[in-house]
């Protein structure tokens, strides 16, 4: 019986069905020598021709190796990537600084590696004077009120006759946009400075070097320099007359605030000033003076951006200050006077803070009222008057 006949109604039937298996057959025989012609597999094969079939084996086997290894590098890589990139967008949403593995982690970390970009800057500040003093004021972008008030009073940048004073204010980011506002306030009043970094309390440290590096970077020549919170009222008269000019020629190497002493960690997680022992080991801080306000000469700028290129990261900005002295062999020069500079509020008194330099804790519109009281009373109080 006919193989066909089962299956088909007629001959013809059969005969179309065999040019239609015959053609199928053709088309996959051209398939897979097109696929063998367009691969590495052909090469593989005719290295192999002659050998035999354990050879060709071998050969089967190690290419698949290699393969195999190839795909997973590349795996590998794709994966630190990921990591990497989620890292760097956990930064920036948490303000905290990431470690790239646990190698670095272990390591100093160095804020020279991270290489934060000006955003609003000030290059020609100082290209046609040299300031007697820099004012670095630590701020946010939402305090616009307290800038102001600033400006108007002891920031104000002519408030010592015949003396150039320069002032910034020091900023991070807030968003990954551009702040309309801020940029207006910088063109209005070229006082501005900010990088790309979160604008947050534990980058407070990122912000102060960023004020450093802008004084070695764009007024080296500037005889002193004054880091403060725009919060803290700054008698700038009574530093510039009484402290600063005293000091003839300007020195070097000259550092002063409110000194602290034989602090020790803060290991209390509720507490503002916590530091955990992986990132600060030590029992005790070396010498440093309160971030609200302390005075550096000029060439002190660039020793303190140069230190912290190998000293390990904290967040708590005047500890990390104090450290990178100490690496520079540099000591804290006490202030005449410890009530000089006040961390805490000082009661308002014309008379009391006409013989003061720093006060903390002043609202926006404190800082017009004193300053003006006190403008209005620095003759009497200077002569012994008890003002009003």
């Amino acid at each position: 019986m006919n193989y066909c006949s089962g299956f088909f109604f007629s001959p013809w039937d059969c005969a179309k069905r065999n040019v239609f298996l015959i053609a199928s057959i053709s088309f996959t025989a051209i398939c897979l020598i097109s696929y063998l012609v367009n691969s590495d597999c052909l090469a593989l094969i005719a290295q192999s021709k002659g050998q035999n079939n354990h050879d060709i084996e071998e050969k089967d086997i190690l290419f698949t190796k290699r393969y195999d290894n190839l795909q997973m590098e590349s795996e590998n890589i794709l994966h630190k990537n990921i990591i990497s990139s989620f890292k760097k967008f956990l930064w920036k949403e948490s303000g905290k600084l990431p470690a790239e593995n646990e190698k670095f982690e272990n390591k100093t970390r160095s804020t020279s590696r991270w290489p934060f970009k000006f955003i609003i800057n000030e290059e020609e500040k100082c290209k046609d004077k040299t300031p007697f003093l820099v004012l670095l004021i630590a701020t946010t972008a939402a305090e616009i009120q307290h800038r102001s008030s600033i400006r108007r009073t002891w920031g104000n940048e002519s408030v010592v006759h015949g003396v150039e004073v320069v002032r910034l204010f020091m900023l991070g980011i807030e968003s990954k946009g551009p702040n309309a506002v801020l940029l207006r306030e910088s063109e209005q009043y070229h006082d501005i400075i900010q990088q790309d970094f979160m604008d947050t309390y534990h980058n407070l440290t990122l912000k102060t070097l960023m004020g450093m590096k802008w004084v070695a970077s764009y007024c080296s020549g500037t005889s002193f320099v004054m880091k403060t919170d725009s919060d803290v009222f700054v008698n700038t008269i009574y530093l510039i007359e009484k402290l600063l000019r005293s000091l003839s020629p300007p020195p070097q190497n000259y550092f002063t605030g409110c000194l602290m002493k034989g602090h020790k960690p803060i290991r209390d997680k509720n507490s503002k000033w916590y530091i955990s022992e992986e990132e600060y080991p030590g029992d005790k801080y070396h010498p440093f003076c309160s971030g609200t306000g302390y005075v550096f000469s000029g060439d002190l700028a660039s020793k303190i951006v140069s230190a912290s290129v190998m000293i390990k990261y904290i967040h708590l900005e005047d500890v990390y200050v104090g450290l990178c002295l100490n690496a520079k062999g540099i000591q804290i020069v006490p202030p005449p006077s410890p009530s000089l500079f006040n961390i805490y509020k000082v009661p308002f008194s014309p008379c009391l803070y006409n013989s003061i330099i720093t006060s903390h804790h002043i609202g926006t519109y404190e800082h017009i009222h004193y300053w003006e009281t006190l403008q209005k009373n620095r003759h009497a109080c200077q002569t012994g008057g008890k003002g009003p």
